[in-house]
C-alpha cells in the first residue's frame, strides 16, 4: 500500500466535503498513517492534517440524525443550506451502510412549511411528467420522494437525487465576483430554457435567485431549483424570500398576479448580479451595451412593460449574440 503525502491530503480533504464521501474514497488508516506524527515529528501541518482526520472519523461513526419515509432511512450527513422554510441536507440512504451522499434532504422547519413543500411536490411531479424523456428535465430536480413527517406541528420532507458537479450562483459569484460576459450568456440561455419550459406549462417559478439556480460548469447545465414559491399564471406569490426582498419587482411587493414577466425579471437580476451589479443597481459595465440593454428590458417597473415570453427573447438573445461574438463557442468555467 503506497502512502500519500501530506499535499496528496491536503488534496483529498479539498476535494471530498463530507466524511463519507471522503471514507467512502480512502481508507481512514490509510490517511492516519499519512499524516501520523510519529512519520513527521516536530511537524505542525502533520500533526493539524492527523487531528482533523481524526475529527472527521469521530463524525463518520457517529449516528447522525435521520428521518424515516415509508421506503427508506436517511442519514443527515450535512447541511446544505438553511432558507426561511426549511433546511436542506446531503443525506445517504442509510447510515449503517455508510453509502455516502446519494439524495439531497428538504426538511420543512417552520409552521406552514409543509404547504410550500407540497406546492413544490406538486409542481416538479407535474413538470417531470410533461417533460418526460425531453431533455426539459435534466432542468429541474428529480423528485425520488415526497412524505409528511408526524412532529409538533406538520411538516413535509422533500427527497431529491443528488448530483455532484453543480455550484449555486452565489457559490459561482464567490468565485468569480465579475463574471466574465461570454460566461454570463450561456447561463442566461440556459436559464431563459428552464423558464420557457416552466411557462410553457402555465407555471411560474417565483424565486428565480441565486440558491436556486444551480449550474453545471463541465457541461453548461443548468438546473432550477426552489419551486415551493411557485404558482399558476396569473395567480399572486404567497411568499417571497426574506433574505431577497429587494430583488423582486413592483408586481411581487404590491401582491399582484405574477406572470413570465416577473420570473424574467428575477432572471436579469441574477445575470446582473454575477456580472458584479447589486440588487437594484445599474448592469455593471463590464456587460456589452448590447447585452446590457438586453438585461435592462427585463428590470423595467411595469411588468407590461418588459418581455413575458422567455423562447422569443431566447431566439433574440441568440440573434443578438451572434452578432456580438459570431458563432457560439465552448468556454470553459473553472470553479478551481
Amino acid at each position: 500500500m503506497s502512502t500519500l503525502t501530506l499535499d496528496e491530503v491536503e488534496r483529498l480533504l479539498a476535494e471530498f466535503s463530507t466524511p463519507a464521501d471522503l471514507f467512502a474514497q480512502v481508507a481512514y488508516r490509510k490517511l492516519a498513517l499519512a499524516t501520523h506524527p510519529d512519520r513527521h515529528p516536530g511537524d505542525p501541518r502533520a500533526e493539524a492534517l492527523f487531528k482533523r482526520i481524526e475529527d472527521l472519523y469521530d463524525q463518520h461513526r457517529a449516528p447522525g440524525p435521520t428521518v424515516r419515509s415509508p421506503k427508506r432511512t436517511y442519514a443527515l450527513d450535512h447541511l446544505l443550506a438553511a432558507g426561511d422554510i426549511a433546511d436542506v441536507y446531503l443525506a445517504a440512504q442509510d447510515a449503517a451502510t455508510a453509502l455516502g451522499a446519494g439524495y439531497v434532504v428538504k426538511v420543512s422547519r417552520v409552521p406552514g412549511g409543509d404547504t410550500l413543500l407540497d406546492r413544490e411536490r406538486k409542481t416538479l411531479t407535474a413538470l417531470l411528467t410533461a417533460a418526460g424523456d425531453a431533455t426539459y428535465r435534466k432542468y429541474v430536480p428529480t423528485l425520488a420522494e415526497s412524505f409528511p413527517v408526524f412532529d409538533s406541528f406538520p411538516r413535509r420532507v422533500n427527497v431529491f437525487l443528488y448530483e455532484p458537479g453543480f455550484y449555486t450562483l452565489d457559490e459561482v459569484h464567490a468565485r468569480h465576483p465579475v463574471l466574465d460576459p461570454r460566461h454570463l450568456a450561456w447561463v442566461f440561455k440556459r436559464l431563459l430554457t428552464a423558464l420557457g419550459f416552466a411557462h410553457r406549462e402555465k407555471v411560474i417559478h417565483g424565486a428565480v435567485l441565486p440558491p436556486h439556480v444551480l449550474i453545471y460548469p463541465a457541461s453548461h447545465g443548468l438546473q432550477l431549483i426552489g419551486w415551493g414559491q411557485s404558482v399558476d399564471t396569473g395567480c399572486p406569490l404567497a411568499t417571497a424570500a426574506t433574505r431577497y426582498q429587494d430583488w423582486y419587482p413592483p408586481e411581487v411587493v404590491k401582491k399582484e398576479p405574477a406572470t413570465p414577466a416577473t420570473d424574467l425579471f428575477l432572471a436579469a437580476r441574477c445575470i446582473a448580479y454575477l456580472a458584479g451589479g447589486g440588487p437594484a443597481g445599474p448592469i455593471p459595465d463590464s456587460v456589452p451595451a448590447p447585452f446590457a440593454r438586453f438585461l435592462r428590458t427585463c428590470l423595467l417597473d411595469g411588468p407590461r412593460m418588459r418581455p413575458d415570453n422567455a423562447w422569443t427573447l431566447l431566439d433574440e438573445f441568440e440573434e443578438m449574440l451572434g452578432q456580438l461574438y459570431g458563432p457560439p463557442r465552448f468556454h470553459e468555467l473553472s470553479m478551481d
